[in-house]
């Protein structure tokens, strides 16, 4: 199946416009403002925010919780300061990334995970990680976005927490066509699941135009579905036109899709056919003040709680985002990490209106908007910076962060027997 087809005419205009209004806005804004944040705000009254594993964790980009059994699964890669497929450079693969699992319901203990039987001369780049399990007791299988200096693929494993291992089982790509710029995933079964695709010209082929391509929030990012339960896999364009497609996680009733566009400052919300894993063509739209990175769906919350879902099993608050506020110092950060601080920002994502009481506020309000954000941590960047990912456990009060550039991850803890709002 070859790529979603590309608009030249849209490239045309990107060409003529260069120099125009919609430069200034897409391009130089976002490098030269940079919002005012504190160094530290929750919302928990009792709220306590903690960095933890400097020394082990270096370079995380994405963070997901099991709360079935109260263990943390991060991918980390302290080598991406050298090796970074998506925002550059690329000067030297060898130096692997990892995996570590962290027991965070219980003896706060964190062990690198061993992975057995993964080819000895491939390179491990971790971003994306997901986790499919179809009941209790049952395997639980790890997918794992891996970008490789011959291509990016999607690795698959089935850990054991245990024994901090993940036999590894295969390796999913397709030369480049429908898994071509893979960054994030959502494991339907053991053996299907969705990607995104985040930019149309990977930096490493075309770095010109894979920097006007994210300038100008063009949207030629595209979500593939694949199942490889046949002896070949099979390759699906699920959903189009999205800006830097990031984050993606399908909501625990199966009913909905919501996909970060990290350029274009928003989130797409798309309604899932649970039966074909069709989505709709015309996704909702949650528009967000901050450059959304990955998503994770508090998956503690009760299915059947009115407030957590509708009738229609559409979701009413849970869905986590966390993200960059300022594009100007990502770039900074990602030139000299240990010389710069990039601010963070982790919210929640609720349908219906209403303020963030944030200093900062991580998304527009007012009556006519259908979807609001409100602020589970922001920073600076002094405190943690770079965030990526925010996954929760409410159940627990945990909420734990990954940053793109950070050493350790974040622990946000409190009583959860107090109300967010």
């Amino acid at each position: 199946m070859a790529l979603p087809p590309l608009d030249f005419k849209l490239l045309a205009t990107l060409a003529a416009v260069s120099g125009s209004a919609l430069f200034l806005s897409r391009t130089a804004l976002p490098f030269l403002i940079v919002p005012s944040l504190p160094t530290l705000w929750l919302p928990f009254r009792k709220g306590k925010a903690e960095v933890l594993f400097k020394e082990i964790i270096k370079y995380s980009e994405d963070i997901i919780l099991d709360p079935e059994y109260g263990i943390a699964i991060i991918s980390s890669d302290g080598n991406r300061p050298k090796w970074n497929t998506v925002m550059g450079p690329h000067i030297d693969p060898n130096p692997k990334g990892s995996l570590h699992i962290y027991s965070y319901a219980s003896d706060r203990t964190i062990r690198k995970v061993h992975l057995v039987g993964f080819p000895e001369d491939a390179d491990f780049h971790p971003l994306g990680i997901n986790y499919f399990r179809a009941s209790h007791g049952d395997r639980t299988r790890l997918f794992v976005v891996n970008h490789e200096r011959t291509g990016c693929k999607v690795a698959v494993f089935d850990i054991d927490y245990d024994k901090a291992e993940a036999q590894y089982i295969t390796s999913i790509s397709d030369g480049g066509n429908n898994i071509l710029s893979p960054n994030a995933l959502a494991p339907i079964s053991y053996t299907s699941f969705y990607v995104t695709n985040d930019h149309y010209f990977v930096k490493r082929r075309n770095p010109l135009l894979n920097t006007l391509e994210t300038a100008f929030a063009v949207p030629l990012g595209w979500v593939t579905l694949v199942d490889f339960s046949g002896e070949q896999p099979v390759f699906k364009t699920a959903a189009r036109g999205i800006a830097f497609a990031n984050g993606i996680v399908i909501t625990p009733t199966g009913k909905e899709v919501a996909v970060a566009s990290t350029s274009a400052s928003c989130i797409y919300i798309y309604e899932r056919d649970p039966a074909t894993n069709e989505l709709s063509l015309e996704p909702e739209r949650v528009q967000v003040n901050f450059h959304p990175d990955n998503l994770s769906f508090n998956e503690t919350l009760d299915v059947k709680d009115p407030s957590v879902f509708d009738e229609d099993g559409k979701f009413l608050r849970g869905l986590i985002a966390g993200g960059a506020p300022s594009a100007k110092k990502i770039f900074e950060m990602a030139r000299n990490p240990e010389k710069c601080r990039a601010p963070s920002i982790v919210a929640e994502i609720r349908r219906g209106n209403g303020k963030d009481p944030a200093p900062f506020a991580a998304g527009p309000s007012g009556r006519r908007n259908k979807y609001r954000a409100l602020t589970l941590y922001q920073s600076n960047g002094e405190h943690f910076p770079t965030s990526t990912t925010g996954d929760m456990d409410s159940k627990k009060g945990r909420l734990l962060v990954s940053g793109l550039y950070a050493h350790g991850i974040l622990e946000i803890s409190w009583d959860p027997n107090e109300p967010l709002d």
